[in-house]
């Protein structure tokens, strides 16, 4: 049988790096969460996700270029890290600042610092 593929056509060709100036810039957002409680770190992710589906949608979530950091969650100081584009820094801000309750406890979103890298938030 004549194979329709020649074999070179079957090596998979690896995607192209893009360039720094055409990469998307990233931003990094240090948080306090100022609880009565203790917080684990999964109840804050599926929150903060939820809340932002709600508030901005699909579209604008994917936009955001969201992402919350979970080797940066602190559990003793309750502080972590999301990352973010730079042209959304503020819609990441208010939406932190729209979350009020993780579960039945009621929390408040401490803005520490906003960075362009995490060796810049200081993290100690």
């Amino acid at each position: 049988m004549d194979n329709a593929w020649s074999e070179s056509e079957m090596k998979r060709e690896r995607l192209k790096i893009l360039l720094p100036s055409l990469r998307e810039k990233e931003r990094y957002v240090r948080f306090k969460v100022i609880s009565e409680g203790p917080i684990q770190y999964s109840d804050l992710e599926a929150a903060v996700w939820n809340l932002f589906l709600d508030f901005y949608g699909e579209l604008g979530v994917s936009e955001l270029s969201l992402w919350l950091i979970k080797n940066l969650w602190d559990e003793k100081n309750q502080t972590g890290v999301v990352r973010c584009n730079n042209k959304s820094v503020q819609k990441v801000v208010a939406g932190l600042g729209v979350v009020s309750r993780l579960g039945d406890t009621r929390v408040i979103f401490k803005i520490l610092k906003i960075s362009g890298t995490i060796k810049g938030l200081k993290l100690k």
